[in-house]
């Protein structure tokens, strides 16, 4: 529901894992394996070129390499801080009143919505059980609203009984807000997919 990119959150968390892993089946091969050791110690004899001993071509190249991948690190940073999204919010409308030049602030929490959601939705004979969240995507906030039906409740009811509500809840609010409804598979052993409207 938020703006997080998956694929890269994915994708990052598999780096970092894979490089623990590897540092730490490689920490455990150099202190239990002679040419393990040998090989860590050529390489860090590579890495000379970081210290203060040497030269100031090579010191430069190396200090280029190690800052130009620092750098590449904090922009890809960055960009993963930028893509995330707000998550669960508080308030679903906040109001100044300067738009139509009236004093005065209005602001309703997402815990008013949730409830008159769920207890107009809740009362539909359709409904098994369900959650209703808020977030916030893109700056805007959305509704999520997770139906799990009764055995045998016609979907398309549900979706029809839930716009009629969410049609309601626009009306009374002022404000027509992004709703995704997710429609979980009724009742255990059913082999329906979810459906999301």
């Amino acid at each position: 529901m938020n703006a997080t990119n998956r694929g890269v959150g994915r994708t990052a968390l598999v780096l970092v894992g894979l490089a623990l892993l590897v540092l730490g089946v490689g920490a455990i091969l150099v202190q239990t394996l002679p040419w393990a050791a040998a090989t860590w110690h050529d390489w860090a004899r590579s890495l000379e070129a970081l210290g203060t001993g040497a030269g100031r071509d090579a010191s430069a190249t190396a200090w280029t390499w190690v800052l130009g991948g620092g750098l590449v690190l904090g922009i890809l940073a960055i960009v993963v801080l930028s893509t995330l999204g707000g998550g669960r919010v508080g308030t679903v409308i906040e109001d100044d009143g300067s738009a139509d030049g009236v004093a005065g602030a209005v602001r309703i929490d997402s815990a008013a919505v949730q409830h008159a959601l769920s207890s107009a939705i809740g009362a539909m004979p359709q409904v098994g059980s369900l959650a209703v969240d808020v977030y916030r995507v893109r700056g805007s906030r959305a509704i999520r609203i997770r139906v799990r039906p009764r055995r045998g409740a016609s979907p398309r009811d549900i979706t029809t009984g839930v716009e009629g509500i969410v049609a309601d809840l626009d009306a009374l609010l002022g404000d027509q807000l992004p709703v995704l409804l997710e429609i979980a598979r009724g009742g255990s052993g059913s082999g329906r997919t979810d459906r999301v409207h």
